[in-house]
């Protein structure tokens, strides 16, 4: 068996692991029908694993670690089954790991498929711009997800910011919720097949993996009503995302998706902040703008996403707009 060639199969699915064993074997690869699988009731990932001929679930973490510590040279692994264990040789080295020949994910709550269709083109992109304005806070978990209609309009909230995004095509699936930290699995992989399932949805990619999302029953939000702004244009300096890269360094959290920056426009200043819990940054630039100042809070990605596109947005009493080829992007203000 080679080496890289399974290491990399289990860094793709690693993601669908559960960091405690809640569900019985959801800390665990399983190797079922020539694919590993992962399991967490959030999302499953699987990808094909050739000529790896095991069936059963061995604990993750040590196969894993096992796998990384083997010599880069070393690239071929004899493995072979012993009663309840599957041996691994290289070399000198063997190691023997407990096989749990049953499998006892509950993947069968996945349920069957419907055939897979083509995603329509910018959908990944679009998901990848919405997922940045979840909100993280539990209190209202239908602002914690990506909504994405069937009328091609994807977008999301946290209540004071928000993003749409207008595909050209409609989705070739129902409408669906899936929570931001299911979307950026899914921007990772970078899936070009979709299929529906019961309270599921499915992705998969050229090379055959497939995501499985848990999706949430709610109805989104209107948003409509707080896409119309008009007001004064501003454009942003052209040195600001160099500084945003900068701040970007005091922003770092675990989760990139609770990374946030300060941006405070005031007279003639734009000024860029960020803190960490051991240390803080600040930065400024020019600009043209010579009323109250006014500040709000943004992921970095998600500013540098925007300002790739567009330098340029409008400013009213409490909110503000940039605009990009299918997107709008709107911005709650503070202090004005």
């Amino acid at each position: 068996m080679n080496k890289t060639k399974l290491q990399q199969a289990l860094e793709i699915v690693k993601p669908g692991l559960a960091s405690k064993e809640m569900i019985e074997q959801s800390t665990s690869f399983a190797f079922i029908d020539g694919r590993v699988v992962t399991y967490n009731d959030e999302i499953s990932l699987s990808h094909p694993v050739e000529g790896l001929e095991i069936e059963g679930a061995i604990q993750a973490e040590e196969l894993y670690k096992l796998l990384s510590k083997i010599k880069q040279e070393e690239d071929e692994i004899e493995i072979s089954i012993e009663k309840n264990e599957v041996i691994l040789q290289v070399g000198r080295m063997k190691a023997g790991l407990s096989l749990q020949q049953e499998i006892k994910l509950p993947l069968e709550e996945i349920g069957e498929l419907s055939r897979w269709k083509t995603l329509p083109e910018d959908f990944i992109r679009f998901v990848g711009l919405a997922m940045q304005v979840c909100s993280r806070d539990m209190s209202r978990p239908v602002l914690t997800c990506v909504h994405v209609n069937k009328n091609g309009q994807i977008e999301g909230s946290d209540g004071f910011r928000i993003i749409r995004c207008e595909l050209e095509k409609e989705m070739p699936v129902k409408t669906f919720l899936i929570p931001a930290n299911s979307a950026a699995e899914l921007v990772r992989l970078q899936p070009t097949k979709v299929a529906e399932g019961s309270g599921w949805m499915h992705f998969k990619t050229d090379e055959e993996t497939i995501l499985s999302c848990r999706t949430f029953q709610d109805d989104f939000p209107d948003c409509e009503p707080f896409l119309k702004v008009e007001g004064v244009e501003i454009i942003f300096p052209k040195t600001i995302k160099e500084i945003v890269g900068r701040a970007e360094v005091f922003a770092k959290r675990d989760h990139f998706l609770d990374e946030t920056i300060e941006i405070t426009i005031g007279k003639k200043r734009i000024t860029v902040k960020s803190r960490s819990d051991s240390g803080w940054f600040e930065e400024g630039a020019n600009i043209r703008y010579n009323d109250e100042p006014v500040s709000f809070s943004i992921t970095p990605y998600l500013l540098k996403d925007i300002l790739t596109e567009t330098p340029v947005c409008a400013l009213c009493e409490d909110r503000l707009k940039f605009e990009g080829a299918g997107w709008v992007s709107i911005l709650t203000l503070r202090g004005k």
